[in-house]
């Protein structure tokens, strides 16, 4: 006969099984979406690699690493699998990066945007130098070596709570959260205000603020652009036009995603530690920090204008131009 005596195990699931409930669709949904996405692009590439597209194919790969690395690592913890001091260093460091890239990469791209929406809506007088392709390769390299860089000081800290399930085996809230039972310890007051609680927030929050100016510039010259076009002076768009818009526009619509979700994270995370013993917390932080990975990836697909084929590019718009016969030149020609 079974005895009822383990209560709290009986409980124990429920927090478990909500944050296998919240990785599972996120993972999938997030595979699905970037996979779409590497294809779509690869597909709309003619030519060299745009800047656009690498920044593309690098949010891409960061949402995959978050999701392929930390969400299943969560579903394992969930599962009733411990992890040692090794694990909780790789799941922190690989959350706080690719959190971090995410930021840094679509700042980038919105830059990127609002400098071509800007020479469309006030061009220049000179013919502006195409953009070298040595140049992107290097930011973007820089950016993935400063985020290394940045938080190998998590990766060495972090560690496995040491009063893990200790003592507390009879709390009906005691569950296996791997939010509160991976730490990053770093041993100095100092240490943890100036770098944990004071660097890794500005790393993040300066360039969300700078991203929320730069989508609200955008927004500006878009109204500007409208404003404009009633008085005739734009006769049409071109392809190139055409993509301009769209990534800003989709540059603004992102911005509005990631800003509430870092900011909702953000705030859970550092002034509401009270509900760590809510069962629905930990399946709440997983959504919104991977909400964006999840979600951003059908929006990045649309800024391409030729995704408006529902071929993912596979078969290009190519309109078949009439080639006139050796003698039927058109007068009007």
């Amino acid at each position: 006969m079974l005895e009822l005596t383990d209560l709290p195990f009986t409980m124990k699931p429920s927090t478990d099984v909500l944050e296998i409930i919240a990785c599972t669709p996120l993972i999938l949904v997030s595979f699905v979406g970037n996979i779409c996405l590497f294809y779509s692009t690869r597909k709309c590439i003619t030519g060299r690699l745009q800047t656009s597209f690498l920044l593309i194919f690098n949010l891409g790969s960061v949402h995959l690493i978050k999701n392929s690395v930390v969400n299943v690592m969560k579903i394992v913890y969930s599962s009733g699998f411990i992890l040692d001091s090794a694990g909780c260093k790789v799941l922190c460091f690989t959350e706080a990066l690719t959190t971090s890239l995410a930021i840094w990469f679509m700042l980038h791209f919105a830059l990127l945007y609002l400098r071509r929406l800007y020479q469309t809506v006030h061009p220049l007088s000179e013919t502006p130098n195409p953009d070298c392709q040595e140049h992107p390769l290097k930011v973007v390299s820089a950016l993935w070596m400063a985020g290394v860089a940045v938080y190998i000081p998590v990766l060495l800290y972090a560690r496995k709570s040491e009063y893990l399930h200790a003592g507390n085996d009879t709390d009906p809230l005691s569950t296996s959260r791997i939010h509160t039972d991976c730490l990053i310890d770093f041993g100095n007051k100092q240490v943890e205000f100036y770098y944990g609680n004071t660097f890794l927030v500005l790393i993040d929050i300066l360039p969300l603020s700078i991203l929320v100016f730069v989508c609200f510039w955008m927004s500006f010259l878009l109204l500007e652009r409208k404003k404009m076009t009633y008085g005739d002076i734009w006769i049409g768009d071109d392809d190139s036009e055409t993509e301009i818009l769209r990534g800003a526009k989709f540059s603004i619509l992102l911005m509005w995603l990631i800003t509430p979700l870092w900011i909702s994270h953000f705030i859970l995370v550092y002034f509401l530690k009270d509900l760590a013993a809510c069962v629905f917390f930990p399946a709440v932080l997983t959504a919104l920090s991977s909400g964006f990975s999840a979600l951003s990836p059908f929006l990045l697909m649309l800024v391409n204008y030729k995704m408006k084929l529902v071929s993912f590019c596979g078969a290009q718009e190519k309109k078949p131009t009439p080639q006139p016969a050796n003698g039927g030149v058109s007068p009007n020609a």
